[in-house]
């Protein structure tokens, strides 16, 4: 029988690849949401979003330099599924402005 448990992952995003959520072996997972936000007062920031997929080692974009107004939340609010291994990973156009946090759901 399978068993769901709702977890949370947050991460300061660098202006380097940071991975905010890896699944665990034997494990499938979906995120329910992911927040973007700029906690900086008064420069915008842009969003980069990336899901390795470990099943072919292959890096995919969900989200090319999207736009995070200074003191904004940007809402990704479809599900992302994510397999054994995979990945998500932020990049953001300034270091430090931008936090991200995923609202998870992991079957094993």
């Amino acid at each position: 029988m399978a068993t769901n448990v709702f977890k949370n992952s947050g991460v300061a995003v660098l202006a380097t690849s940071t991975d905010l959520y890896t699944c665990p072996v034997s494990t499938a997972a979906v995120i329910h949401a992911l927040y973007l936000s700029n906690i900086d007062g008064i420069n915008p920031a842009n969003v980069t979003i990336k899901v390795y997929d470990s099943s072919v080692t292959t890096e995919y974009t969900v989200g090319l330099n999207l736009p995070v107004p200074a003191q904004s939340t940007l809402v990704l609010d479809k599900p992302i599924n994510l397999e054994d291994g995979d990945i998500i990973r932020i990049t953001a156009s300034v270091a430090g402005d931008i936090e991200a946090f995923a609202s998870i759901l992991e079957i094993s």
